[in-house]
């Protein structure tokens, strides 16, 4: 049983015949985000561990915008146009990673929301959000024309990412974590941009996969988000696969903490962990983890993973 066939099961929802499918994502450096570099990166990772999708991660995120000095400033940012290269090279990526691997494997393109988007524009990827997020608070009105505008920006560089012949998208979404805004305030600003995002994304006719990155979330405010499977960290969110399951009605991916056994562990205790988690999970589900796994651990680490996934019978 090949990558496809393991995860069309999985979409199914019909039970497996060939073990647990499964999937672990790393970032890459910063030197191979574009061309072959990253293609090569890209299958080789795949390859090495064995994994049941391709996703193609994408950490330009969105071009850098200029002039970001006060939350007014959201207000007139600049269209960017679906040539800018930012754009453009993860096309042609995402059309290569399609030619080569989309035969065996359903392949995925990594695409954030404007509000992510938006933060990484101005910051690092690692502090994306100390800009953003208090700029957000002061003047929302002004801030998130400026997510609209990114959202439309987003909606045509997915259309043409759709045609590359890519799977579907996975997406990832922040802001709704209880200690960054109140709830009313997350309902009546991101929210509804969130909303419009992932139906530009399904307008597509491509999968959307919903990856909920971060801890402390407010789960309930994501249940009526539209997508076909969804990953969350049930370490530091308080839901076990189970309850995941059973609350979002949906595909479920996850299980293992990205921080955690699968980092430092040897291959018996790996393999351990994945047989202990998968008991405890429902049938159907997919083995995952919270968020991406540290760049600096062994791809050796995840294939272990992926393996006893594949093994399980329960």
């Amino acid at each position: 049983m090949d990558a496809r066939e393991r995860f069309s099961e999985f979409l199914a929802g019909q039970g497996y015949t060939g073990g647990v499918p499964a999937a672990f994502f790393q970032h890459f450096g910063p030197g191979i985000r574009h061309g072959q570099a990253a293609l090569d990166a890209q299958l080789d990772f795949f390859e090495a561990t064995g994994m049941d999708m391709v996703k193609i991660m994408f950490d330009d995120i969105y071009p850098q915008i200029p002039g970001i000095h006060s939350p007014t400033d959201w207000a007139r940012i600049p269209t960017f146009r679906r040539s800018d290269p930012v754009f453009t090279q993860q096309i042609d990526l995402a059309r290569q990673v399609v030619e080569r691997a989309g035969k065996k494997a359903y392949v995925f393109q990594t695409i954030f929301t404007p509000y992510v988007s938006a933060g990484c524009s101005v910051s690092g990827l690692v502090d994306w959000d100390e800009i953003i997020s208090p700029h957000l608070l002061l003047d929302p009105e002004a801030v998130c024309a400026g997510l609209q505008n990114i959202c439309g920006v987003l909606a045509g560089f997915a259309q043409d990412l759709a045609a590359t012949g890519i799977d579907g998208f996975y997406v990832s979404v922040q802001g709704g974590e209880r200690a960054r805004y109140p709830r009313s305030f997350f309902r009546q600003w991101l929210k509804p941009i969130d909303l419009a995002f992932l139906n530009a994304l399904r307008s597509t006719g491509k999968l959307v996969f919903i990856h909920f990155c971060g801890v402390g979330m407010r789960l309930e405010e994501y249940l009526d988000y539209p997508g076909d499977v969804v990953n969350l960290a049930v370490h530091g969110n308080g839901v076990s696969l189970a309850g995941a399951a059973g609350l979002f009605r949906r595909p479920v991916m996850g299980g293992l903490d990205n921080t955690g056994v699968i980092c430092t562990g040897t291959e018996a205790q790996i393999r351990a962990e994945v047989e202990r988690t998968l008991r405890a999970a429902p049938a159907g589900v997919m083995l995952g983890a919270d968020c991406t796994i540290p760049r600096e651990v062994p791809a050796e680490h995840l294939r272990w993973a992926v393996e006893a996934a594949h093994a399980f019978r329960g």
